[in-house]
């Protein structure tokens, strides 16, 4: 483990308001209102004093490459102007000190136009579009102020990149009510290539949401068995789509290493700057409770490795380390890394609990290394000693292993957090 965490990968809140209201948001309806006490927009001020504290940061942790993802809000409502400036800031800043500056951008797309597409490709930002599935899948949860879908102008959206030859990547959050290989082949129908779906975010106080229709109302493990079904015809789909978690989850189950917020055996190398320049861990935290990423830490006043050394933040960066006892016991837990952390989330003990959503990866992630075992040829399996491994084997096994298990020497500091 790192004795000095490290920082490669800034999510920037250039806009703190957003044009829709989606229903399951952490940053607007999940309750912290926190984001009412920022500035709307990030300042050219804040902006300058950020890239000079990650050209510090770069130089002393000889760190070459460095990410910047614009968020929001909707970062769009920056405006072209401050966007432009942002790219040509950063690399007048970084680019002198051989520092590569990538830039994305995740946007609901209901701006996004052919003037934005011509500037975001010249500045060379990809971008992301967030869209749920099919129209009735979306416009159950994304909506505007005025409580209007927003199907109809995502693919507005969408169409308006891939007519500015942009092949934009997807986020979905996944709609339990909704049919994961309709999602799948609308996707395709409509020109997507890459796309990440998102388990929707929850804790222990705020539980994920039970399926109400669909094929998965009786399941007592909705979201393994909508994302297994998923995976199933994507494995099969010769001209398959990028997506993401899939990819991952194999890469690692082949004995690679792999990184992301909800899953992996690596650190998170993530901060958040908000608009008004303050330091914070990954926001989706903010499901936690009011005010619950808020530091004292700032672009004006402190460096980055002052930020990663906030409590809140050095558990984001170690969250596949610091692993609840259940977590350690699971055979799986490599690939799975304990999952995202704002999901093991509880009031009364913190983060010392297993993902609300457990049972969810260990039943998907068994299914697909599974698979992997069935494509293996027979002899190499035998040869081996590779076996297939059934989900309620692996429930028993965790189970017997936590008899004898006891409390990691860390476990306070996952504590630490309750209120």
């Amino acid at each position: 483990m790192k004795n000095n965490p490290t920082c490669r990968n800034l999510v920037v809140k250039i806009a703190s308001r957003c044009n829709l209201n989606c229903k399951y948001c952490y940053m607007y309806n999940m309750g912290d209102e926190s984001y009412k006490l920022q500035p709307k927009l990030m300042s050219d001020m804040v902006m300058i004093q950020m890239f000079n504290k990650v050209k510090e940061h770069c130089i002393e942790n000889n760190i070459q490459g460095f990410t910047f993802i614009l968020h929001g809000g909707e970062p769009l409502l920056s405006g072209k102007k401050f966007v432009e400036k942002f790219v040509h800031c950063a690399k007048n800043i970084l680019s002198p000190k051989s520092i590569n500056v990538r830039f994305s951008l995740q946007t609901n797309g209901l701006l996004l136009d052919e003037s934005w597409c011509h500037l975001l490709s010249k500045l060379g930002i990809t971008i992301g579009i967030s869209i749920d599935g099919l129209k009735e899948d979306n416009d159950a949860n994304r909506i505007d102020h005025s409580g209007r879908g927003s199907y109809d102008r995502i693919i507005k959206a969408i169409k308006i990149s891939h007519k500015s030859n942009i092949d934009v990547g997807v986020l979905s959050v996944i709609n339990i009510n909704s049919n994961p290989i309709q999602i799948y082949n609308h996707f395709k129908e409509i020109g997507i290539k890459s796309v990440d779906f998102l388990i929707p975010e929850a804790t222990y106080q705020s539980l994920p949401a039970k399926p109400i229709k669909g094929q998965y109302v009786k399941s007592k493990t909705p979201y393994a068995d909508w994302l297994i079904d998923l995976f199933d015809i994507w494995i099969n789909d010769e001209n398959r789509l990028n997506i993401r978690r899939f990819n991952q989850y194999i890469h690692s189950i082949m004995g690679g290493d792999i990184n992301g917020d909800e899953m992996g055996n690596l650190h998170n190398e993530v901060l958040v700057v908000e608009t008004n320049g303050t330091f914070e861990a990954v926001d989706a935290l903010k499901v936690c409770g009011e005010s619950f990423t808020k530091t004292n830490t700032t672009v004006m006043q402190s460096s980055i490795s002052d930020a990663l050394k906030t409590d809140l933040a050095e558990q984001y960066y170690y969250s596949h380390f610091n692993l609840p006892k259940k977590c350690i016991v699971c055979p799986i837990n490599e690939t799975c890394g304990g999952g995202y952390i704002p999901h093991r989330y509880n009031i009364e003990n913190g983060f010392n609990n297993p993902s609300v959503y457990c049972n969810d990866l260990l039943k998907l992630i068994i299914h697909i290394q599974n698979k992997i075992v069935e494509f293996l040829p027979a002899p190499l399996r035998g040869e081996n000693g590779i076996n297939k491994l059934s989900y309620n084997d692996a429930i028993h096994i965790i189970e017997k292993k936590l008899l004898n298990a006891v409390d990691p020497n860390y476990s306070y500091k996952l504590e630490n957090f309750r209120r």
